[in-house]
């Protein structure tokens, strides 16, 4: 038996419900590496989703731990990975409890906005003159959002305090998350399903004025207006926008200008 088989079955034979594996290396002795094994990686889940484990208690996060353990073996050389698609298996367990894995995504998310890799945001100085009908935006880095259907926000942010959180609650206009990092700090705020579209559009790389478009369908010239000018200032002012990318027919008109 080649080594990196013998490494695969022992792999495979430590995992929880593994079936048998009758391999020469294999005593009743396995059982203390499977249980390390599981042990570990419960420990690596209660690190990486703390506001989930307070939320759902020791019980019931070890009882989602289990099942992920279970389908989820390790795939990233170091443990400070493993959890990343722990908010789906939370959403498996909780199908009808959506502050349960929003409470998981927005952990995961403050934690890898944390260890983004740096960018500086754009200053308001580099934005004059801009044609912004063909620009671009890019997000910094450490920028994560999703939708959301619940209050885990608050929820979120009182266990942070260590207050009380409210009971769960759907939420009844919808919205999205967005969270990221501004010097050394993780921030998340929660914005309209609106605001969620339009920073969808753009980072997928549709220029500035088609995902003006989204909100000018919705609230009229004027309207579309007013709300392009207000999220552009927030999302300065909150350092969300790494740079802004003219369009290349307005660069080469630069270029020749000059």
């Amino acid at each position: 038996m080649r080594l990196r088989e013998l490494q695969q079955r022992f792999s495979a034979a430590i995992r929880p419900g593994a079936e048998e594996d009758h391999l020469t290396v294999m005593t009743d002795g396995i059982s203390i590496y499977r249980n390390n094994y599981v042990s570990q990686l419960k420990t690596a889940l209660r690190d990486g989703f703390p506001h989930l484990h307070v939320w759902l208690g020791e019980s019931e996060f070890d009882r989602v731990a289990d099942i992920h353990i279970a389908r989820s073996p390790p795939a990233s050389w170091t443990l400070d990975d493993y959890g990343r698609d722990f908010p789906l298996t939370a959403r498996i367990v909780f199908p009808d409890d959506p502050e349960v894995w929003e409470l998981a995504w927005l952990d995961l998310a403050m934690a890898q906005a944390f260890v983004a890799r740096d960018q500086d945001p754009v200053e308001v100085a580099d934005l004059s003159d801009l044609d912004w009908d063909g620009a671009r935006i890019a997000f910094v880095p450490s920028l994560r959002f999703s939708e959301a259907f619940s209050n885990a926000a608050e929820i979120w942010s009182a266990l942070e305090d260590q207050s009380v959180p409210p009971p769960a609650a759907t939420s009844g206009e919808g919205g999205a998350y967005v969270v990221w990092r501004r010097s050394l700090t993780a921030h998340f705020r929660v914005v309209s399903t609106l605001e969620y579209q339009v920073i969808s559009a753009l980072y997928l790389r549709f220029t500035f004025a088609d995902a003006c478009e989204i909100l000018r369908l919705q609230l009229g010239d004027d309207g579309a207006i007013v709300a392009a000018g207000d999220m552009l200032g927030r999302w300065i002012g909150d350092g969300l926008i790494a740079k802004v990318e003219a369009s290349s027919i307005a660069a080469a008109l630069s270029v020749a200008d000059h």
